[in-house]
C-alpha cells in the first residue's frame, strides 16, 4: 500500500516539478506585477481593470479568472482567462494600448 502511494504521489508531483522548472512560452512572454505596473503608469497601455471590463462585454455569461499583460511580437496585449457559467473556459486577448478585444476562443 505505501508503494502504491509514494508511486501515485511521484506521478502527481513529476508534472508538476516538469511544469515548473519551464513555463510554457506564452508565460515567459508575459510582464510580471511591478513592470505591468510600470507600463501602465507611463500610460503606453490601459489599466488591467479596463482590459477586465472589455473582456466582461466580450463574455457576458462570464467571470474573468485571470489577466496577464503580455508581449505579442512588438506589441503588448493582456491575456484574459475567463469560465462561463457552463464551465467552458476561454482566452481573450486584448490590445493593450486601445483596449479593443482581439480575439475570444
Amino acid at each position: 500500500m505505501y508503494r502504491v502511494l509514494g508511486i501515485l504521489a511521484l506521478a502527481i508531483w513529476m508534472p508538476a516539478a516538469a511544469l515548473a522548472a519551464d513555463p510554457p512560452e506564452q508565460e515567459r512572454a508575459c510582464l510580471s506585477y511591478g513592470d505591468t505596473a510600470e507600463v501602465v503608469a507611463s500610460r503606453k497601455v490601459i489599466a488591467p481593470a479596463e482590459a477586465i471590463v472589455a473582456a466582461r462585454h466580450a463574455v457576458p455569461d462570464g467571470d474573468i479568472l485571470r489577466a496577464s499583460l503580455c508581449r505579442k511580437s512588438d506589441a503588448l496585449v493582456y491575456r484574459l482567462t475567463a469560465i462561463r457559467h457552463d464551465g467552458r473556459v476561454l482566452r481573450v486577448t486584448v490590445d493593450a494600448p486601445s483596449g479593443k478585444v482581439e480575439t475570444v476562443h
